[in-house]
């Protein structure tokens, strides 16, 4: 994820995180700063700049006194719809009458079919900013979810 700001005293500001590897850089002015450890920066004279937060809740800069939000934090229909894989599969993969209509795997290998849904859902929403698109995207992604545990199912079962 690459978020741009432009800040009154610093100028633009870049921000970057992998969400899968958890790597950030940030860059000031269009230079890249210094990471002496994992959240802290330094800029060419010296000043430290302190990285909280993370690409779920939200990424704030603490630059001497100030605070500059950087990335907000995930809204709370964004965790709705993306848990709603996940519970979808835990509820139907361990009910035996709708298992008996369209038998789909539950158990752990469908809760872990269904958390990486969750976590694929989440990481998809974050980057469109229309909710009807975000709302599109976690039905698509129920859908896959639901389709792969079914075929895996039926591979079972087979």
């Amino acid at each position: 994820m690459k978020c741009i700001i432009k800040h009154e005293r610093l100028g633009e500001i870049t921000y970057t995180e992998n969400a899968w590897t958890g790597k950030k850089s940030l860059y000031i002015g269009g230079q890249k700063l210094e990471q002496p450890s994992k959240s802290v920066f330094m800029t060419a004279d010296g000043e430290r700049i302190e990285l909280r937060g993370n690409f779920f809740h939200g990424t704030q800069l603490l630059i001497g006194s100030e605070t500059i939000a950087v990335t907000p934090a995930c809204k709370w229909y964004e965790y709705v719809l993306s848990a709603i894989p996940f519970v979808l599969v835990m509820i139907w993969g361990n009910a035996v009458p709708l298992c008996e209509i369209i038998p789909i795997v539950g158990g752990a290998l469908g809760g872990a079919i269904g958390g990486l849904s969750f976590a694929l859902c989440l990481l998809a929403l974050r980057k469109v900013k229309n909710i009807a698109f975000k709302i599109l995207i976690a039905v698509g992604i129920t859908g896959v979810c639901f389709l792969i545990c079914y075929l895996i199912a039926l591979a079972i079962l087979a």
